[in-house]
């Protein structure tokens, strides 16, 4: 897993709670700049605990433990 994949992942995952909490937060309030605020902060801490457990996920269980068993 190199820098681009965690980038990749990152921008995704960013992107798409960024634009449901915007989203949420803007038919909620009607408030431009405090929906922009929430779906910044929000985004940001959903996206690293994203982050966190996929790194703790892969860490544990890599993708070619199939072929190391098959090894045995």
């Amino acid at each position: 897993m190199g820098t681009t994949f965690w980038i990749k992942r990152a921008l995704l995952v960013f992107s798409a709670s960024f634009a449901v909490i915007l989203l949420a937060q803007y038919l909620k309030t009607k408030n431009l700049d405090y929906a922009l605020r929430e779906a910044v902060i929000w985004g940001g801490v959903g996206t690293l605990v994203y982050l966190g457990v996929l790194w703790r996920k892969l860490k544990k269980n890599p993708s070619c433990a199939i072929r190391a068993a098959e090894k045995d």
